[in-house]
């Protein structure tokens, strides 16, 4: 094996999971994994009690048992920490709980491809990382700190037993939320297009709800609070019981595929993006636990009621900062983030736009339109402000050919990874540009 390694790796920590796109350097393609976002602190002593009280585990991936240690504490990452009663701690600032997230990433890719670890008495290989991360635009001033704090943890790196020597370079990229998603699109149309147009990106997650308005170039305004779907799943389930919010996630990512003839029908002058019918969807029959079938019933359309009035909550206080936050109504939005599906009838609204077909696409029933104009406006109204919505298909369409990710119920993954995608194409350049500069790596 080669005494030396360089990877790449970018890092979006979002709370509804862990985003990790990555390359060795002698790859041609990156590829990616998703871990769960929990992470917990333990002694020691508990989790020797916990492994010594285990009959089997099996053989788990690295990702589904990730563990390392720090400062005399264990710390469990991704779902392995449900075992330890894992604190909900999607309120928390994001950069101190991203440490352990970062570390076990790299962990489990080293681990994957079979680096060798560190072994006395040996020449052990040197692991050269580069990396890219996100954060929210609230919490951007503490990626310094992150960073000096990183180099540091991966000086005694050990992740399930196992140590690497592994080097944090000066090739490190960080930038708010949304991002990634700016940058890789801005590479596509041009630096010029940025500088001659008011561009507003609207990045709506699960934690954080990020808006960047640029005039020409120039940021104006930047907000990222924590408004994101995560509220709105909370809301939905302090009015019914038994449902949890992964639970109730999954139920509205699946219906959204599940429903789609019903959701992209275009059958209208004036197209639009519609809801699904959520009580007829299997996927939310399944949340319904009575045995009895009429109490199955009224408990799915109890559930219903509460989605219904939770959404109307959650877009009231979106749209509000939306009026806030936003200077003047922008020429175009790009959309981002997997909590953009469910309002988007919302969004078609707010920004003036609908649904429409290209030159080499038409609007097809069951399928996400190609692409959004400004309302049509009649003789006797008065216009309105609009702004074109962009929901970026042709990244979407280059990450699902890089990762081999299918059209259908993938849509969403994929387009939940643009902003980390984005980062990744961002450090691959910077990589280059170094490398062009000087021949060896800054430590």
């Amino acid at each position: 094996m080669a005494s030396q390694l360089d990877l790449a790796v970018s890092i979006d920590v979002g709370g509804s999971g862990t985003k990790i796109i990555y390359k060795f350097s002698s790859w041609e393609k990156p590829r990616f994994f998703l871990m769960s976002p929990e992470v917990e602190q333990i002694s020691k002593t508990d989790f020797q009690r916990y492994q010594d009280n285990q009959v089997w585990n099996g053989i788990p991936r690295p990702e589904h048992q990730a563990y390392l240690e720090w400062n005399d504490s264990i710390f469990i990452i991704g779902e392995f920490a449900r075992e330890f009663a894992a604190v909900d701690r999607i309120h928390e600032r994001k950069y101190e709980n991203a440490l352990y997230k970062v570390l076990a990433a790299v962990g489990v890719i080293l681990e994957r491809y079979k680096v060798a670890s560190k072994k006395p008495k040996t020449k052990n290989v040197k692991i050269f990382l580069d990396l890219a991360f996100l954060l929210p635009w609230n919490e951007y001033n503490d990626h310094k700190r992150f960073f000096s704090q990183l180099q540091e943890m991966f000086k005694t790196f050990q992740f399930r037993g196992q140590t690497w020597d592994v080097i944090l370079t000066e090739n490190f990229v960080c930038r708010p939320e949304g991002a990634g998603l700016l940058a890789v699109y801005t590479k596509i149309k041009g630096v010029e297009w940025f500088q001659n147009n008011q561009i507003a990106l609207l990045m709506l997650g699960h934690r954080n709800t990020t808006l960047l308005y640029f005039d020409r170039g120039i940021r104006k305004s930047a907000d990222s609070p924590l408004l994101g779907f995560s509220t709105l799943l909370d809301d939905v389930c302090s009015r019914v019981s038994g449902i949890g919010r992964d639970q109730l996630a999954q139920a509205i990512s699946d219906s959204f595929y599940e429903g789609r003839k019903q959701v992209y029908v275009y059958d209208s002058s004036t197209p639009y993006t519609r809801r699904p019918t959520w009580k007829e969807l299997n996927s939310f029959q399944r949340l319904a636990a009575a045995r009895d079938e009429s109490l199955r019933q009224r408990e799915i359309e109890d559930l219903v009621q509460a989605l219904i009035a939770a959404r109307m909550n959650y877009w009231l206080r979106l749209s509000k900062w939306l009026d806030k936050n936003l200077p003047s109504m922008p020429a175009q939005v790009i959309i981002g983030g997997g909590a953009a599906f469910f309002i988007q009838p919302e969004l078609e609204d707010y920004f003036n736009c609908v649904p429409t077909s290209t030159s080499d696409k038409k609007l097809v029933k069951g399928e996400y339109a190609p692409a959004f104009e400004p309302k049509r406006t009649y003789a006797n109204e008065v216009p309105k402000p609009c702004a074109v919505m962009n929901w970026l298909p042709e990244i979407s369409e280059k990450i699902g050919q890089t990762f081999g990710i299918g059209d259908g119920q993938d849509r969403e993954l994929v387009f939940r990874l643009i902003d980390c995608f984005g980062m990744m194409d961002q450090l691959l350049d910077k990589i280059k540009e170094v490398k062009g500069g000087k021949n060896e790596k800054t430590a």
